[in-house]
């Protein structure tokens, strides 16, 4: 069960993070993690239904409530915007990338990686990429030019914690790495959408479907009935996040090593966790 603890503000973070204060308010689930990194706890379903789905729950909320997108500035909303851009420049080529570090050792993991690709990177004849698609409704919602824009150091330092996980030799850690990755996609689509909103709202007084273009790349990931579903009754990236889980829940079929996947995991959701942190003070900082 997760516990209620008082939500965290940027002023009680200091020397801490959302990580380690929710795993601090919720014993069972440290104490699991601890368990399984240690290879006395194998069940891949409790440790995702139990203990990881409800700390990616809690732990997006608690960002969302940091950044609070219904009172950021013109500024803030853009720096949001084009840091959030960044990582969607390089994730097809990291989804590839792990297709080919996993094949040798799980054709299945490989498999699901490159369906991801094709989805992500734009498979000929379907919905173009979508980094393409998301700097073109930018471009042409809110005349937000994103390209080529120059990361912060903490969007540098996610984006380089990927390329150094995408290359591991361990196949449960690239495993455990991207189902943080894509578990906590639908949480950043949504706060994302409460982004380019308000920055419409301040700049053209538009929000919502009245931006057709973001409209329609925010349906394509969290619409269960978009036409670029491929997996029946789940959005695009819930079907990402549970082909991902799967390997998790089922460890075992998969020869994938559980303490492996749970360490990419940690590295990943961690460096998710504190990206946003730091994104929030330096909105803070722009006020």
């Amino acid at each position: 069960m997760t516990t209620t603890a008082p939500a965290p503000t940027l002023d009680s973070l200091s020397g801490t993070s959302l990580v380690e204060a929710y795993l601090r308010a919720n014993p069972e689930t440290r104490s699991y993690i601890h368990a399984t990194l240690q290879g006395t706890r194998n069940s891949g379903d409790d440790l995702v239904d139990k203990h990881l789905k409800p700390m990616i729950d809690t732990v997006y909320r608690q960002i969302r409530a940091l950044v609070d997108p219904g009172a950021l500035t013109v500024a803030q909303a853009r720096m949001y915007i084009a840091e959030l851009a960044v990582f969607a420049r390089h994730n097809a080529q990291f989804l590839r990338l792990a297709a080919q570090q996993v094949y040798g050792s799980c054709p299945a993991l490989g498999h699901e990686f490159d369906r991801n690709f094709l989805e992500e990177g734009g498979e000929p004849g379907k919905v173009p990429a979508h980094y393409i698609l998301y700097t073109r409704a930018l471009l042409a919602d809110l005349g937000l030019l994103v390209n080529g824009h120059v990361p912060a150091d903490e969007t540098a330092k996610l984006v380089l914690q990927h390329q150094v996980l995408v290359n591991s030799h361990m196949t449960g850690l690239i495993a455990g790495g991207y189902y943080a990755t894509e578990g906590v996609a639908v949480a950043e689509t949504e706060i994302l959408r409460e982004i380019t909103d308000r920055y419409g709202e301040l700049t053209i007084q538009a929000s919502g479907a009245e931006l057709k273009n973001l409209d329609y790349y925010y349906r394509l990931h969290l619409d269960e009935g978009h036409e670029a579903a491929q997996v029946g009754g789940m959005s695009v990236e819930e079907a990402h996040i549970e082909g991902l889980a799967r390997f998790i829940r089922q460890s075992e079929l998969f020869h994938l090593d559980l303490p492996q996947a749970s360490e990419g995991f940690l590295q990943i959701f961690n460096a998710m966790a504190h990206w946003w942190t730091q994104l929030a003070y330096r909105a803070r900082e722009l006020n």
